[in-house]
């Protein structure tokens, strides 16, 4: 009995430089569970696009929880702090952030954690509170959503005198812009192909460029790529 009584007190003990209690220590963890329940919920709200995943959620709950327990362990001691910077530059993390907004969200959630872990409850709430505020507004007013993007247009066409150069001028009567990116030669049959990046203007209308582009005799192929704004890179 005694033997476990010893065990209990070595395991919860106090070291010389924590004034960190257990209840200090849920209390801690629980908040930052909180702020992170908003941070999530926002997360799902503005989410656009197809790279949305529910280990992300979670891993945002780890990091900001791990993190204010780190900082309670770290306290105000430089050597520990330098001894598990050394523990952790082992671990090697090998899945890429696809989106720049994720890497947001996971130092968001980490900042939570530093506060909660040294008892800054104030800053780390009104952060909370004022990314989560800001994130959903910039979310309503679609903030910098571009009207018309680049896009890439593929022409296939028969090798003839004076082809291309109509083909171009169709471009030009249609878009603001446009750029030969790549010249393809199938010596096959005859085939040559045009890559070419437009950039329309407010009053473009790409369906009627294309038809006028599939009209042009000896067009044999005609394809046109636009990137999604919410798609990461």
């Amino acid at each position: 009995m005694e033997s476990m009584d010893y065990f209990l007190s070595q395991l919860f003990r106090h070291s010389d430089v924590t004034l960190f209690s257990f209840a200090d220590v849920v209390v801690a963890m629980t908040v930052t569970a909180l702020l992170c329940l908003m941070l999530t919920a926002v997360y799902r709200a503005t989410h656009r696009g197809t790279s949305y995943a529910q280990s992300f959620l979670v891993s945002l709950f780890l990091m900001g929880v791990a993190t204010s327990v780190v900082m309670m362990i770290i306290g105000s001691n430089i050597a520990r702090a330098f001894s598990l910077v050394g523990a952790l530059s082992v671990i090697r993390f090998r899945t890429a952030v696809k989106d720049s907004r994720d890497t947001g969200f996971l130092f968001v959630a980490i900042v939570v954690g530093m506060g909660c872990g040294t008892q800054f409850y104030m800053p780390a709430i009104a952060m909370t509170v004022f990314v989560c505020a800001l994130l959903l507004l910039l979310y309503h007013f679609n903030y910098g959503l571009k009207e018309r993007l680049e896009s890439i247009v593929r022409v296939t066409f028969r090798e003839a005198d004076g082809l291309a150069e109509r083909i171009e001028e169709e471009l030009r009567g249609g878009f603001r812009e446009f750029k030969l990116l790549n010249r393809i030669r199938d010596f096959g049959d005859g085939h040559v192909t045009h890559v070419y990046v437009v950039r329309p203007d407010r009053k473009t209308k790409s369906e009627e460029v294309e038809s006028r582009l599939r009209n042009v005799e000896g067009v044999v192929k005609l394809a046109s790529y636009e990137t999604d704004q919410h798609a990461p890179i």
